[in-house]
This record gives structure tokens, sequence and C-alpha cells, in this order.
């Protein structure tokens, strides 16, 4: 008995021993409460900061990039009444399609300059051809809307079905680079209902490439160009190409048709 009094006894924790453990329980209890302080104190402040930029407006649009047939007016018209909830938090991709859809634009890039600044640089359409009467094509060959139409009326012409613009624009492509050294321009190339070709040149001139081998017809054109039409005294006035290995020149009203050999073509 009196041996497992003393055992007791000894593990009983003493005071000092007691006093320790308290105070390892508030140094954890001080370090948790700190750590909880901190962490509060960093959303506040980060809460504060988002309230800051969310209340900071946009004081300035700066529009960059070259611009001759777009005013700086309408691009700061496109984007008015879109700028609300401060310059952090534009949607600049609704931005960019807002004025990517104004008639001259072509592309838009938009940036923010912090502290209060938009950055807006701005891509002009090119017209490069008229389409149809009223319509214009870009060099991707996609119809775009201007707003002085009758600057431009000096462009080619292209006119054709609904989706044929990017291949009419690659047959004109394809012609201006081959009449060129010839000291030719088309002005116009059309294809009707049945995918006939036709080219009208500066002169007046007229090409029937017809529906199919447009190249090979082409190639055709130059070379007699080069052999016969280019030296005549006669001006021709229609050249049709839609024969196997010929074509029929019309000169005003007469018409004759020029032969060309297989070897010819191959030259």
């Amino acid at each position: 008995m009196a041996t497992a009094r003393r055992n007791a006894r000894r593990s009983r924790p003493t005071l000092r021993e007691r006093l320790i453990s308290v105070s390892g329980v508030v140094q954890r209890g001080t370090h948790h409460a700190v750590t909880v302080s901190a962490v509060l104190l960093l959303l506040v402040c980060a809460y504060a900061a988002v309230d800051a930029l969310r209340s900071q407006p946009v004081e300035r649009i700066v529009v960059l990039g070259k611009l001759e047939h777009l005013r700086e007016s309408a691009v700061r018209d496109a984007l008015d009444g879109k700028l609300q909830g401060g310059l952090a938090f534009l949607n600049l991709a609704e931005l960019r399609a807002e004025l990517e859809a104004l008639p001259w634009v072509y592309g838009a890039q938009l940036r923010r300059r912090f502290p209060d600044t938009l950055e807006v640089r701005v891509v002009e359409q090119l017209p490069i051809a008229r389409w149809g009467d009223e319509a214009f094509l870009n060099h991707e060959a996609r119809i775009i809307e201007v707003v002085d139409a009758q600057r431009w009326e000096d462009l080619p012409r292209l006119r054709g079905p609904l989706g044929s613009e990017a291949r009419l624009m690659n047959h004109y492509l394809r012609l201006l680079e081959r009449l060129r050294p010839l000291s030719l321009t088309p002005v116009a190339l059309s294809e009707d209902g049945f995918g006939q070709l036709r080219a009208t040149l500066d002169g007046g001139l007229v090409l029937e490439f017809g529906e199919h081998e447009f190249s090979l017809r082409l190639q055709r054109f130059v070379q007699l160009w080069n052999r016969e039409l280019a030296v005549t005294t006669r001006t021709p006035a229609r050249v049709d190409l839609r024969y196997e290995k010929g074509a029929a020149v019309a000169f005003g009203s007469a018409q004759q048709v020029a032969g060309l050999t297989p070897d010819s073509e191959n030259r």
C-alpha cells in the first residue's frame, strides 16, 4: 500500500510542470489568434483593393494605329456606355467585338494601362475590289461595308453567286499577275449562274474563259497576245477561249479563229 501511494505521488505533475503546460496552451492559443487576425486583415485589404479597382473609372481612351477612313470619335462612341465596372473589370473581348462590328474596322486590340487608361489599337479594312453593285471585298475576300463608296469606284468589280467571293478573288489575282507584264489590266471579272467566267480589261477587251481550265485558257490567251494580238493593227474586242485548242477573236463586228498547236500551249 505504501509503495502504491509513493508511485501515485510521483505520477502527479509538479507545480512547475503545470505552469509550463499552461504556458504552452496559452502560446498556442495566442499563435492561432494571431494567424486568424492576419488572415482577416489580408481579406479586408484584398476587399478594399478590389473595391478600389472597381470604383476606378476609365478616364482616358487612347486610340492607336493609322486611321484613314475611321474617326477616333467613332471608336469612342462605340465604347460609350460599355465601360462601367472599372478598368480592371472590363470585358475586353466584348469591347473588341463592338469595335470590329464597325464598317471600317478589320481588327482591334485593347489593353488596360493602369491606373485609368484604356488603350485601343485599330486596323482598318482595306477594300481591294467591288462586289456586285454595292458591296466591297477586303484582302481576305470577305464582304465589307464602306461609308464613302464613291471614293472606290475605280476598284475592279467582281460579281458572282454568293459564296464564290474567294474563288473569284483568286482568279482575279491570277489574271492581274499574268496580264501585268503585257500592260493589260483586268477591271472586271464575273461568274454567271452556270459557272461561266468572263473578264473585262481596261481597254474594253472581253475574255470568255468558260467554266473549266481557267489557268490553261489564261496561258493560251497570253501566248495568243504575244504572238498575234499585240502586233496587229486592229483592236480586238472579244476573245473566246472556250475552245479545246484555240480561240475565237472578234475585231469589231468581224470574227476569226486563232488556232494554237498543242506544242505552243506547252511552251
